[in-house]
């Protein structure tokens, strides 16, 4: 039995454990995809209101998107006078209204790196628990006859293929929300909230740092003596 097909079937017999897994990862990269697109979004957004100075657009700025901010910032701008009986400029309200957009942004960037780092705790707590449970089947392993690498290679294999898994339905359905979003709130920049390259780096570190996370939990596992690890229920 070659490592491919041992790790195929391990992810076959523990499903349950793998599904508990998959899910966790799943619903980090969906929420990662979510604040990181808002925040490119946003980000967006705020350079086209910085360039609203006046009443007269830029002629460097893409009309179509550029006008409906103007006309969003213009109509806010004379409701808020009207309420609060201020006297904003164009120029004094669209400043104002970029430097909310970007503390908005930090805060999504800070909220974003925080679900980073707890995703990560608990996809290095899941590896552990799953190692944690399979320690007789490693000894079993090691009785059949596989190598401390084999069984090190093809636990990193069964975590990348879940970190796989769940980064790419994450993603899917993270820029599946924030295209919805788009469409209801008819903004047609989704190539800017969404840009080609988020999906495919969001997949990537994190079917790497799955696979890097289960390495010390399945080298550790395979250091325990096989007597031992044969009487671990």
């Amino acid at each position: 039995m070659g490592i491919y097909s041992l790790s195929y079937k391990n992810l076959r017999r523990n499903r349950m454990r793998n599904l508990s897994t998959l899910l966790r990862i799943t619903f980090g990269v969906l929420v990662l995809t979510i604040l990181l697109s808002s925040g490119i979004g946003l980000n967006s957004t705020v350079k086209q209101v910085e360039n609203l100075t006046g009443d007269v657009i830029p002629h460097n700025a893409s009309n179509q998107n550029t006008n409906a901010v103007k006309i969003v910032l213009n109509s806010a701008r004379e409701t808020v006078n009207s309420i609060f009986g201020t006297q904003f400029t164009s120029s004094e309200f669209s400043k104002n209204v970029a430097n909310l957009l970007m503390n908005l942004i930090y805060l999504l960037d800070f909220i974003a790196s925080l679900i980073f780092l707890v995703g990560l705790f608990g996809i290095w707590n899941a590896m552990n628990l799953n190692m944690l449970e399979r320690k007789r089947e490693f000894g079993l392993l090691k009785v059949m006859g596989f190598t401390e690498n084999q069984i090190i290679l093809s636990t990193i294999l069964e975590a990348g293929i879940l970190g796989l898994i769940g980064a790419v339905v994450g993603t899917i359905m993270g820029v599946g929300g924030v295209t919805f979003a788009s469409q209801v709130l008819n903004f047609n920049q989704l190539s800017v909230l969404v840009p080609w390259y988020l999906p495919l780096g969001i997949i990537l570190i994190t079917t790497l740092l799955s696979m890097l996370l289960a390495f010390y939990p399945a080298w550790y596992g395979c250091r325990q003596d096989v007597s031992n690890s044969l009487r671990y229920e």
